[in-house]
């Protein structure tokens, strides 16, 4: 009679997520939010409401002008990752470059160039980082291109829409995180 024999296995067992602390990281949306929040206080406008939409949200018409587009074109890394440690993980972060493309749509009471003026003096300003540390994110306005008037844009309608548009930056520091040790303890049954 032959005896039947298990192969060795060998098991780890990971500690629990449950205590994992809480990391700085945005998605593309939420930074997109926060610009909308600033741009709300930035741009005052009167008598009519200004819509802020992120891009390749295609499957709506366009509302009605007065609006700004907001689309993250660019996510790049400035420097090497840098190291904290609490008592049992291990957070990484680095800093990076986001580049966001915005494109002001105006009208009669508000030109579009109006807009972006009034954002860009604001933005360049040190009254952009005073509005983004309320957010206490991860998330710090650098600077802004020049704006680029774009003379012929036609709308859904066929309609000629004026339109100005801009690259901003900012500085993101996200955070990524490990467990210090991956495996709390080992087991190992060997066949006999």
């Amino acid at each position: 009679m032959t005896e039947k024999k298990t192969p060795a296995k060998v098991t780890a067992k990971a500690p629990k997520d449950k205590k994992f602390p809480k990391l700085k990281t945005l998605t593309y949306k939420e930074m997109c939010n926060l610009v909308g929040k600033f741009l709300q206080k930035a741009i005052p406008i009167k008598g009519a409401k200004l819509q802020i939409i992120r891009g390749l949200e295609n499957r709506v018409s366009t509302p009605k002008p007065p609006y700004i587009v907001l689309q993250v074109t660019g996510d790049k890394a400035l420097s090497s990752p840098e190291t904290r440690y609490t008592d049992q993980y291990k957070i990484t972060w680095c800093r990076s470059q986001i580049t966001m493309g915005l494109t002001f749509i105006g009208n009669d009471n508000i030109p579009a160039l109006q807009m972006t003026k009034a954002f860009s003096i604001r933005f360049n300003d040190a009254w952009a980082s005073e509005q983004f540390e309320q957010y206490q994110k991860p998330f710090f306005p650098l600077y802004s291109d020049d704006a680029l008037v774009e003379p012929v844009f036609i709308d859904a309608e066929d309609q000629y829409q004026d339109k100005c548009s801009m690259n901003v930056y900012f500085e993101y520091h996200p955070e990524v995180g490990v467990c210090e040790a991956s495996a709390k303890e080992i087991i190992m049954s060997v066949s006999k």
